[in-house]
């Protein structure tokens, strides 16, 4: 039986999606779980909303079927393009008492120190055939991060916006992690423009990581700030 480890998340586990073949008109993905690009267990399947935008910002159908060490990912690609993957944790709330974390609002438990609403997402852009042409734009979630390119160019810098509601985001922390390197590479500040540029140093799949601490959106009773983590995965070469 699989172990469910996303309370893992609150200590810095993120999910991220890896590219695993383009054929037929098909697009394959795994949806992985773990920390800085290395796979620690799997996630209840029943958390993850899989969706994807065709290159003319259309949405598709996705679908995503459970595997013993990641999840898949599947979805048609008919057209040469670039295609942008998503997939959608939601929320999850965790409350803190001298015993630990437990999954459940703070009105559940006694004695609560901390309760947070954790919500989590990936992505990822996949060119097929001749892809073309990129258009650098928002597609999906509340805190998303946009690449000026889709891919990344080695001994050159990544440029990123961070947007928090639809607005760049200040101040907001991007980390950058090498699979082939397997580790963090560089960590960058976004400008008041919600920008940041990371070098590339490597060839191979990148993952960017932002995340943001809203502390307004809280409910009494229920947790006391909400998390948002949002993954980008590009290919370097």
């Amino acid at each position: 039986m699989q172990e469910n480890k996303l309370y893992m998340m609150i200590n810095g586990h993120e999910i991220w999606l890896e590219s695993l073949g383009i054929g037929d008109g098909n697009v394959e993905l795994s949806l992985v779980f773990g920390h800085n690009m290395q796979q620690d267990g799997v996630g209840d399947i029943s958390r993850f909303v899989p969706h994807v935008f065709l290159p003319d910002g259309s949405k598709g159908e996705a679908s995503l079927k459970p595997g013993e060490r990641h999840h898949f990912m599947k979805f048609n690609a008919p057209k040469d393009g670039y295609y942008t993957a998503y997939v959608d944790m939601g929320t999850a709330i965790w409350s803190q008492t001298k015993e630990g974390y437990s999954e459940g609002p703070k009105f559940k438990f006694k004695d609560v120190i901390y309760a947070g609403a954790y919500h989590q997402m990936a992505k990822t852009i996949v060119a097929v055939g001749n892809a073309g042409s990129y258009s650098s734009r928002p597609m999906h979630g509340i805190l998303e991060i946009v690449p000026k390119e889709p891919f990344c160019r080695v001994g050159k810098d990544a440029e990123l916006t961070v947007l928090y509601e639809d607005r760049p985001l200040k101040s907001a922390d991007i980390k950058a992690v090498s699979k082939k390197q397997g580790k963090e590479m560089a960590s960058a500040k976004t400008d008041e423009m919600g920008m940041a540029k990371i070098p590339i140093t490597s060839d191979g799949e990148w993952m960017f990581l932002a995340r943001h601490v809203d502390q307004t959106k809280k409910v009494c009773e229920e947790f006391d700030e909400s998390v948002f983590v949002n993954t980008l995965v590009m290919v370097a070469r």
